[in-house]
This record gives C-alpha cells, sequence and structure tokens, in this order.
C-alpha cells in the first residue's frame, strides 16, 4: 500500500484516538466484568476491595455494610495521623496496617467527606467501570497506594513457625517486586482529589478514589505516550528522508500511532498497571532524543526506571548510542588525511583522548538511568533489616535470612530473589508443559520482535555492502573479520541518529516512491539501538521473565515493534494491513474477556 492509502493524522487526531481508545477498552471490560462470572484463581492471588457499591453487587464482599459508609479505613493513607507516623518510618508507633481490620476512621484531609456520599447511581457507576481495572497486578498496585506500610514487614510474630518459614515476611518482599513511583503517583493524585473535588462527584470509599485516580493516571499517561511515539517517529523520518513532503510524514506518523493506541496489549494501559507511565516516560525520552537533545531524556527515563525494572534498557540504548558516538569520532579522525603521517603511537593517544571521554560520559548517563534500581535494593534492605532511622541491624528473629546474604561479600539483589522465591523467574524456569498456552500467546510479539531485529541485520548488512560497492572497496575475506568490520559501520550508523540530518543516501534510490522510503526508513541502518533493545527485550520475554508478560513488556517499552509493524503495512498491501487488523482485534478482545475475570491474561 502507498502512503497516500493511509489516514493523514495530527497530533490532535493522535490525542483524539487515543482517548477514543482508551473508552473502547474501558467499556469492553466493565461489560466484560459484568456478564461473565470471575474465575477463582486460587486464595494466593491479591485482591482490592472498592467497597463501592450499596447494593453488594460489585467490588467484593458487601457484608459489612456499616464500613462501606465509611469513607476512610484506619492505617490507609486518608488515615492522616496514621499516615504521618508511617512515613517517618517510625516502626515503634506505626506497625503494619492489618488487611482485616475494617475500623473506620475520620479523615483529617477532608472533615466534611464521612459525612457526605455521592448519590447511589454515581457509586454503582464508578464500581462499574473500575471493578475491572483492580484485578492482577493491579490489586498490588493499588494496595501499595492505600497502604503507606506496605512495603514495611511486620515487627514480630506471634507464631513461631510463621517466622521461622520466613512467612511473615511474604507481603513485604513481594511488595518489593513492584517499583514505588506508580503507586506514589496514585496516592497522591487520590489525596489530591480528596482535597479539591467536590464529594458528591467522588466515590464513597478513599479505596474507589484510589481506583479512580489510577485510571486518570494511566489515562493522561496513555495520551502522552501516543503524542510521543507520533513525535519521536515524525522527527526521525523528517531527518532520514529530506525530500519527503510533511502530508507523507503525517500518515507515517498516525499509523505508527494508531498501532500503539490499540497495541495488543492495550487491556494493561487502561487496567491498574504500570505501563502507561512507563511507556509516556519511555517513548517521551525517545521523542526527545530524536531532537538531538541526549542528555534531557535522562530524567524521564530515570523515572521510567523508578516505576518498572526493565527501565534499565533505556541505559543500554544510551551506552550503545555512547560506544557509536565513540567509534564515528574514531573513524573519522583515524581516517583523517591531517593524521596519515603521525607515529602510530602518537595516533593511538589522540584516538584515546577523543573516545574515552565520550564513552566515560555516556557511560555516566547511563548509571544514572540505572541508579534507582539501586536506591530501591536499598530501601528494601533498610526496611527488613535495620532498625528504623539507624544503621542498627534488627535482632535474627525479627528479619529475614536474606539479610545476612545482603550483608555479606557477594552480590545480592532481593528483587531477584523475591522473583525467584514467589514467582520462579529465572533463566528457562518457566519452560515446562503446562505453560505451553501461555507461549502460544506470546509467540506472535516475540516472533514479530525477533524477526524486526533479523530484518534490521538484512537492511544494515545490505546497506554496508553497497556503500562498500559506492566506495569500490572490497569486504575483507575472512569471515570473522567482515562481521567485525560490519559491526564497526552499524554502530558508526548508529551515531548519526543523535544529531543533525542522517545520511541515509545510498538506501534511496531514484524512483522510489515515498511508502518505500518510509518503509526502509522505519527500519533503517542508524536504527541500531532500537532495535537491538527490542531483540533484547524478546530475549527476556522468551527465557527469563514469565512469557506471558511478553506482550505488555514489549508494547510498553519498544518504539521499534511499532516502526516494523508499520513498515509491514506499507511493504505488504491490503492483505498486511486486514491480518494487522485481525492480530490487534483478537487480541483486544482477549485481554478485555480475559483480564478483567480474573482468566490467565497478566
Amino acid at each position: 500500500m502507498t502512503v497516500a492509502s493511509f489516514h493523514r493524522g495530527t497530533r490532535s487526531e493522535v490525542l483524539r484516538l487515543a482517548l477514543i481508545s482508551r473508552l473502547i477498552i474501558l467499556g469492553g471490560m466493565a461489560l466484560s466484568d459484568v456478564l461473565i462470572p470471575d474465575h477463582n484463581p486460587g486464595d494466593d492471588v491479591l485482591r482490592f476491595d472498592l467497597r463501592l457499591g450499596g447494593d453488594g453487587g460489585v467490588g467484593g464482599d458487601r457484608s459489612d455494610g456499616e464500613c462501606r459508609r465509611c469513607f476512610c479505613v484506619e492505617g490507609h493513607a486518608c488515615d492522616k495521623q496514621w499516615y504521618n507516623k508511617a512515613s517517618k518510618g517510625n516502626r515503634e508507633q506505626s506497625t503494619r496496617h492489618n488487611p482485616g481490620s475494617k475500623e473506620c476512621v475520620g479523615s483529617e484531609l477532608s472533615d466534611d467527606f464521612p459525612s457526605t456520599s455521592p448519590p447511589a447511581f454515581l457509586d454503582n457507576f464508578y464500581a462499574l467501570i473500575l471493578a475491572p481495572n483492580t484485578k492482577w497486578d493491579g490489586a498490588r498496585f493499588l494496595s501499595l497506594a492505600v497502604d503507606p506500610a506496605a512495603r514495611m514487614p511486620p515487627k514480630t510474630s506471634k507464631k513461631p513457625k510463621e517466622r521461622i518459614a520466613g512467612l511473615i515476611f511474604a507481603d513485604s518482599e513481594q511488595a518489593h517486586a513492584f517499583f514505588p513511583l506508580f503507586p506514589l503517583c496514585i496516592r497522591y493524585v487520590a489525596l489530591l482529589l480528596v482535597q479539591f473535588v467536590p464529594t458528591l462527584l467522588l466515590p464513597s470509599s478513599f479505596e474507589g478514589v484510589v481506583a479512580l485516580a489510577a485510571l486518570l493516571i494511566n489515562t493522561i499517561c496513555f495520551t502522552v505516550a501516543a503524542l510521543s511515539i507520533y513525535d519521536v517517529t515524525s522527527s526521525l523520518l523528517q531527518r532520514s528522508i529530506e525530500d519527503l513532503k510533511q502530508p507523507e510524514i503525517e500518515r507515517a506518523s498516525f499509523l505508527v500511532a494508531a498501532l500503539f493506541c490499540f497495541n495488543p496489549a492495550s487491556v494493561f494501559f487502561t487496567a491498574s498497571y504500570s505501563e502507561s507511565m512507563f511507556a509516556a516516560l519511555t517513548f517521551g525520552g525517545h521523542a526527545l532524543a530524536a531532537r538531538g537533545l541526549i542528555a534531557v531524556p535522562i530524567i524521564p527515563w530515570t523515572l521510567a526506571t523508578y516505576t518498572r525494572s526493565n527501565g534499565t534498557f533505556s541505559s543500554i540504548w544510551i551506552l550503545l548510542i555512547g560506544c557509536g558516538k565513540a567509534i564515528s569520532q574514531v573513524l573519522y579522525v583515524g581516517s583523517s588525511s591531517a593524521n596519515a603521517d603521525i607515529p602510530i603511537s602518537r595516533k593511538i593517544r589522540r584516538l584515546a583522548r577523543i573516545a574515552i571521554p565520550t564513552i566515560i560520559w555516556y557511560a555516566a548517563l547511563a548509571l544514572i538511568i540505572a541508579l534507582p534500581v539501586f536506591y530501591h535494593e536499598k530501601r528494601g534492605y533498610e526496611f527488613h533489616c535495620l532498625e528504623s532511622r539507624t544503621e542498627l541491624s534488627l535482632p535474627n528473629d525479627h528479619r529475614p535470612v536474606w539479610c545476612s546474604d545482603a550483608e555479606g561479600p557477594h552480590k545480592f539483589s532481593l528483587y531477584g530473589y523475591v522473583q525467584r522465591k514467589y514467582w520462579n523467574v529465572g533463566f528457562l524456569h518457566y519452560y515446562e508443559l503446562k505453560q505451553i498456552p501461555n507461549f502460544l500467546l506470546a509467540l506472535p510479539v516475540l516472533s514479530l520482535g525477533t524477526i524486526a531485529a533479523v530484518c534490521w541485520i538484512g537492511t544494515s548488512w545490505s546497506h554496508y555492502m553497497s556503500v562498500l560497492h559506492v566506495k569500490k572497496k572490497g569486504a575483507p575475506k575472512k569471515y570473522f573479520v567482515q562481521l567485525f568490520d560490519w559491526a564497526l559501520f552499524a554502530f558508526n550508523e548508529s551515531a548519526s541518529s543523535e544529531v543533525g540530518i542522517i545520511d541515509d543516501t545510498e538506501e534511496v534510490q531514484e524512483g522510489d516512491t515515498p511508502s518505500v522510503k518510509v518503509e526502509r526508513a522505519l527500519s533503517a541502518p542508524y536504527m541500531l539501538a532500537h532495535y537491538a533493545v527490542l531483540a533484547g527485550f524478546c530475549f527476556v520475554g522468551a527465557t527469563i521473565a514469565h512469557v506471558q508478560i511478553s506482550t505488555r513488556l514489549i508494547c510498553s517499552s519498544c518504539p521499534a515493534l511499532y516502526w516494523f509493524l508499520a513498515s509491514l503495512c506499507f511493504a505488504g498491501g491490503n492483505n498486511m494491513v486486514w491480518r494487522m487488523k485481525m492480530y490487534l482485534i483478537i487480541f483486544n478482545f482477549l485481554g478485555i474477556v480475559l483480564h478483567p475475570n480474573f482468566l490467565p491474561w497478566t
């Protein structure tokens, strides 16, 4: 198909499409939750009770009717007196809230709230649209937002067997697997809603306000992510194809944004998951980087790492760009005629003075992006192993057994320990016969991501050979030398994606249609870092993580996936566009049906 066959969309139309897609997904999830009975996922799966709906039909157990009429439950973030103690980390005054406690307290945040309730129809409406967003990991994030001390372990246990088995630390250890930024944002947005929005317009429980805050945050973040992927695509096309007209750029960019708006993991961008926030920060950083602002994206990427651990892949992206920049500088200076007569030792020193500062600079940027992971690890250790506000270790019977490992000489990761202990995450741990259905669900996105990386390698190799032909320079005869020479060439090309017009003229042939130009640009050789990160995510999803999360993992992290899907639409014609639509429709439908009913779509 030609570029002209697709809709020419502006940023305002992307905004409209993003909001419409969220309404469709939210409405579908609510309808599914009403029509299909919840599957019982087991007692070990956390539920989140909204405490909404006077008829007791939505949002969990409705037996304790008296507490349903109160806004704030003791120990929650709305309990200002308790929250102030907990936020100071004072173990003596604030033992962790007992989830079974249903004692109502007055809210000092809004004195009139407990005595003012919204109309019953509004409360039921909130229960209808919010309940589907509280399933699976959504319950985890919402519980962390509601309970300020959810990450803190209980001080002691009256049951010695539980203490010996480490069961009393299960909740606080599992909480460590969920990074803090998203639940923190939910909590503070919910508190702002309580402060400034008329109480008649809000849900009648703080849990309901928290779920509403999560929905608002995800809707805004999803819209930002859609606009960001539109912007980064537009910027790259403008810089890589000088003669491409603006309408063609807008059509191609809108197609990429539309693919994101209805991506196969779309349900997770509406549910109370951190995917929308992570995508907004990650894609927003790439939009800034596409404008040549290589240091500014560090801010959103660092925040992305504090949202999800896989934000560290942005460190890999930065390192690849830095290596490309250093190699480009070395090749340029080394090939300069002014350095032809310089002794080899002096030339090496000159090249080192140029390359080493560049590598150090980009390595420092990569380290900054990864810092939230180390901070999160440190906080988890302090919560479990140290006396609050001191550097003194807790007695052994008051702390988990892994504290000794964390204090030992060997490297210890609490995050990795928790993932292994509670979810069996590890290299090839998920390769079991019973997991075949999950592998089948992940197969399309893993296949597409792998094919995209392989196609990029083929494109880069063809470009390498064509450049050698233009320069009338033969390729190295030895295979491994040839691979090394191509790798240097690929890194050199990737440096051009940082600043200036991207030199890709060898790939553009006279008479090429705009569709061919766009198709080549979306998988061009200079996109090494993007397609390498996509390949890395495919590897992690297929071999280390729970394979069923691969779809949402890749769809929230990799713009290259959407560029490849768009290039397939341009190259494959109407048949490919139809297949793409069927793939997206089927996976969105499965997500709408399965996820809100505790069926295996996590």
